[in-house]
């Protein structure tokens, strides 16, 4: 490919010679339809969540019950990103996708959907850093917690600051798309017949920042988010755990010990949902072994964060638990209670046909 070339030559001399997977699961079809049934999925099951820990958080927990909203609420919505909103479809190595969700049907720029993703995400590990800071300050033994709430906020500051530094690869987006998508062509000549379409956005296809993200940007951000939670985890469990003070009454550190469980269940299985295809992606990419199919999967799984994190919340917390129990039991028992009245019923109607007939054979 020289550098004079441009896309309809590179498709008359280059493209026809690739071997494609036609296949649905590596078609855009094949990441928008299974994304946005997830969607349909997950959005009842995030909204009952939600009315959970608005109506039904009990007194013990009313401490954490902010940040645990606010959490949640940040994981549906970057859930919805995922399945409904954006749904990008990713050509790898190059950080060039295909908007199919809905933003894109209304010809939203592909440039504020990737803004807002991105701040999405970084409030979500930041929200997900305050759950466990809240829960380890509200034990009265910690010495380790915040005294002052400047000192708080300058934390947290920080905290958001620091991952934000990411954006600023969107000052380094390529102005002329079509030089990006045939610069992405030399490090994946054959990729979809999709990305040649218009709406196809090359983010970035310059090797060296593809490298710098993904080998530094992406594992700091990690180290920083994960560090912090790491910490007040540990502050948690030494407190509960191994130090428990005199000052919390045997019923309240059970009650915290049951509570912390919940919250280290509900953040980490929807981190694997997050880190598992996020690996597979890494270890192809560092092997240069890419495949639409396994992209495509990746980005499917990444839309069920949101719907996980509802399922281990209703799962794990006592109190939420038992209010769905007690609600399907419930139903249930309304259920058996009906079908006993219409077999009563039954009964009743053929037992005076019965006596319909005695009389008819008497006369």
């Amino acid at each position: 490919m020289t550098s004079t070339q441009n896309l309809s030559e590179y498709l008359l001399h280059n493209y026809s010679k690739c071997s494609l997977d036609d296949s649905f699961l590596a078609s855009w079809q094949g990441l928008t339809y299974p994304s946005h049934i997830i969607g349909c999925i997950g959005i009842p099951c995030q909204l009952l969540t939600f009315w959970l820990i608005l109506k039904k958080t009990p007194e013990n927990m009313k401490s954490i019950k902010n940040p645990l909203m606010i959490a949640h609420i940040l994981c549906s919505l970057l859930d919805f990103h995922f399945s409904t909103l954006v749904t990008p479809y990713m050509f790898l190595p190059s950080f060039s996708y295909l908007p199919v969700g809905i933003l894109g049907w209304f010809r939203v720029p592909v440039l504020v959907q990737s803004l807002f993703f991105t701040e999405t995400l970084i409030a979500m590990l930041v929200a997900l850093v305050y759950v466990f800071e809240c829960r380890s300050r509200s034990i009265q033994e910690n010495r380790l917690k915040f005294e002052s709430e400047t000192s708080r906020s300058i934390y947290y500051l920080i905290l958001y600051i620091l991952p934000s530094f990411s954006l600023l690869i969107y000052f380094i987006v390529p102005t002329n798309q079509e030089a990006a998508k045939l610069q992405a062509l030399q490090m994946s000549p054959c990729p979809n017949k999709e990305f040649f379409l218009e709406e196809t956005f090359v983010v970035l296809s310059d090797p060296f920042w593809l490298k710098f993200i993904i080998m530094f940007a992406i594992p700091a951000i990690a180290v920083l988010i994960f560090g912090n939670i790491i910490f007040h985890v540990s502050c948690c469990i030494f407190y509960l755990y191994m130090a428990p003070g005199a000052m919390t009454s045997l019923r309240t550190r059970l009650i915290q010990r049951r509570f912390f469980i919940g919250m280290f269940a509900q953040t980490g299985f929807p981190m694997l949902v997050l880190a598992v295809p996020y690996s597979f992606l890494g270890v192809s990419m560092a092997f240069n072994k890419f495949s639409q199919v396994i992209t495509n999967l990746a980005f499917i799984s990444f839309g069920l964060h949101g719907l996980v994190e509802s399922v281990c919340i209703i799962a794990f917390h006592h109190s939420y638990r038992l209010y769905i129990q007690k609600l399907f039991v419930k139903s249930m028992t309304i259920k058996s209670e009906f079908e006993g009245l219409i077999l009563e019923s039954d009964q009743k109607i053929a037992t005076f046909q019965l006596f319909q007939v005695i009389h008819k054979c008497r006369w």
